[in-house]
């Protein structure tokens, strides 16, 4: 065995730190982007009421006094009591009448939903930094 320092490798000079090597640590800025729910606006559902006027035909009956006459027989007996004054029939004769009345019935339910849906794409633009490493000296 020789005595002295072991030689140096092939592509190192005298001096060099053969343990370890040096090394910097370059940085920069990402942009992150993110959303945020806010209130957007405010929406008000109302029920209110509109008038119309409406027309209905409606068919009616009424009543009405049919006489019907015969001739007489000779074989009828004769009344009694003719010439005495005649007696009074009285009918009474009914008609339809409309009779009108409001009535509320359900006609549509309405439901009202929120949904998401896809606003549109929103171009942000902000600086962001970054290290740059410069050598000097080489």
């Amino acid at each position: 065995m020789m005595g002295g320092p072991a030689p140096e490798p092939c592509g190192y000079y005298p001096g060099m730190d053969h343990d370890r090597d040096k090394a910097m640590t370059r940085s920069e800025e990402e942009l992150a982007v993110e959303t945020v729910w806010r209130p957007a606006e405010r929406v008000r559902v109302r029920r209110r009421v509109v008038e119309e006027e409406v027309m209905v035909t409606v068919t009616v009956r009424r009543e009405e006094l049919e006489i019907e006459r015969e001739p007489a027989s000779r074989f009828d007996p004769p009344r009694r009591d003719a010439g005495e004054p005649a007696e009074v029939l009285v009918m009474v004769l009914h008609e339809e009448r409309p009779v009108v009345g409001v009535e509320v019935v359900p006609t549509e339910v309405v439901r009202v939903r929120r949904a998401v849906v896809r606003g549109g794409e929103r171009t942000v633009t902000d600086t962001v930094r970054r290290e740059q490493i410069e050598v000097e000296g080489v």
